[in-house]
């Protein structure tokens, strides 16, 4: 009996230490690119699950063990910066907090998906559903990822739509490709107020590259820079996802498969560290107070997460509450779409709306620009 119980003691402690140790190399990962050392993106996507082991483990030890307890106490002491970043320890507002300040400022970020453009089932109505929601919510400034609009006859014109039905008359589009002059894909600003400059920076190069954009906008006589940004994907295919949901259900493991798909995150994550080092650099340039909205495709325990955050404030941490997913795919704890500002604002209030018409959630937060 003493033997089974020194060897059960043995074996959890074991599993302890392997979880702490993992849990601790993916705290490095605000430290250490992707493209030095890329295993460690791999394992920042289990950082909620050893996160959840370690809490469980402190509790279990604090209750048969004590002493074996501050292993897990001290790992979270060491890898409070990534947790931080994962959770907003804030309770759920109440609607009333939601009543924006005279003189605030409305923005919302939101990867549309192209609007349903290849949606098995009516795309028009997915389009006219997503227009109706994001007209409810009278935006001062929109950024949109994923965006498509068309010059085709018969086909959607959402550029043009977009600023006439929103009274959203500003606006600057990357169009990062097209096909044939006529049809347009890549991320776009919309402004209530007057954009006075605008321009992009290529992200990466390719066919398929995309390119951070940026507008000037005037605003209650301040001039501010909004920046907006579709970081690198996995770039699954229809393939990938059905061989994604097989594993999940248990009825697959084919090592083909599996390479192919650990291919393409791997090189995603190297061409998002990449990107996420141009987009800093770039963005501390900027002249004016700054806003950032993007779809990083990268959770918040990430390099790409850390690198352009820097000192920015985070509205999902400000004034939201848990842990925020956006991403409607894959797993539960996927924040990948953010709204940055940096500290010449005040964050009034953050929401996300959770709808299905995209496969992301669009992001909203109030901010006052300070002395107003």
């Amino acid at each position: 009996m003493r033997f089974l119980k020194l060897f059960t003691k043995g074996f959890f402690l074991t599993v302890n230490v392997i979880v702490l140790l993992l849990f601790l190399v993916a705290c490095l990962a605000p430290y250490v690119s992707p493209e030095q050392w890329w295993p460690i993106s791999f394992i920042t996507l289990l950082f909620p699950l050893l996160l959840l082991a370690l809490i469980l483990f402190f509790i279990c030890w604090l209750i048969f063990d004590f002493k074996y307890c501050l292993l897990s106490l001290l790992a979270i002491v060491i890898g409070w910066k990534s947790i931080a970043a994962f959770i907003a320890f804030n309770l759920p507002s109440a609607k009333k907090q939601f009543a924006n300040p005279e003189g605030s400022i409305n923005i919302m970020s939101y990867n549309v998906a192209q609007f349903g453009l290849y949606k098995e089932k009516d795309s028009k109505y997915n389009r006219q559903a997503m227009f109706a929601l994001i007209n409810k919510q009278d935006m001062d400034i929109v950024c949109f990822q994923d965006f498509y609009t068309s010059e085709k006859k018969n086909d959607f014109n959402n550029r043009e739509d977009i600023s006439r039905e929103m009274r959203l008359p500003y606006r600057y589009f990357s169009s990062d490709f097209n096909r044939d002059g006529m049809q347009h894909w890549g991320s776009i600003i919309y402004s209530r107020s007057p954009i006075i400059k605008s321009g992009k920076l290529k992200m990466s190069t390719g066919p398929l590259s995309e390119s951070l954009i940026y507008a000037d906008i005037v605003k209650n006589g301040d001039t501010i820079r909004v920046f907006n940004m579709h970081l690198a994907s996995y770039r699954f295919n229809e393939r990938d996802y059905r061989f994604i949901e097989k594993i999940k259900k248990q009825e697959d493991t084919g090592l083909v498969a599996t390479r192919n798909i650990m291919e393409k995150m791997k090189d995603a994550y190297v061409g998002r560290s990449r990107q996420a080092d141009i987009v800093a650099a770039f963005i501390k340039t900027s002249p004016y107070p700054t806003i950032v909205c993007g779809d990083f495709n990268d959770t918040p325990a990430s390099y790409t997460y850390f690198t352009i955050r820097g000192t920015m404030q985070d509205a999902f941490l400000t004034r939201g509450s848990g842990i925020g997913r956006t991403f409607a795919g894959l797993a539960p704890t996927l924040r990948i779409d953010y709204i940055f500002t940096d500290k010449s604002f005040t964050i009034n209030s953050f929401r996300k709306i959770n709808s299905d018409l995209s496969d992301h959630y669009p992001v909203i937060a109030n901010l006052t620009l300070l002395g107003h």
